[in-house]
């Protein structure tokens, strides 16, 4: 089976893209670091991504892929209506997974780092 590549820019372009990629970043790097991982298998809905699971404690994780160091507070998404957007409760989930990708890193703020 042969993969092909993308143009970074030209693959990254998409914001859904980015995302995945955060996610699939930090599911590695928190599998790395002892946590199970649960993921969602219907509900695409929910203000988290995935959970992290260890020593009997679960943690709601919300990813996000930041080529300029911010991190916005908010979920944006398109549909036939047009692009909306809805700010993060405090209670939606407990810590984001922020990938870095110019030092390919994730770190975990608190949900209370509200994004800037």
């Amino acid at each position: 089976m042969m993969i092909s590549t993308f143009e970074g820019s030209l693959f990254l372009h998409h914001t859904k893209n980015k995302g995945d990629i955060a996610a699939t970043k930090a599911i590695a790097d928190l599998t790395l670091k002892g946590y199970l991982i649960l993921t969602p298998f219907v509900c695409e809905h929910l203000p988290f991504d995935f959970v992290a699971y260890k020593d009997d404690e679960f943690y709601k994780i919300q990813a996000k892929y930041t080529g300029d160091n911010r991190v916005v507070n908010k979920t944006i998404w398109v549909d036939k209506n047009g692009t909306h957007q809805k700010k993060y409760k405090v209670n939606d989930f407990d810590f984001y997974a922020v990938y870095l990708p110019d030092i390919d890193k994730v770190v975990y703020p608190s949900i209370n780092f509200n994004g800037c």
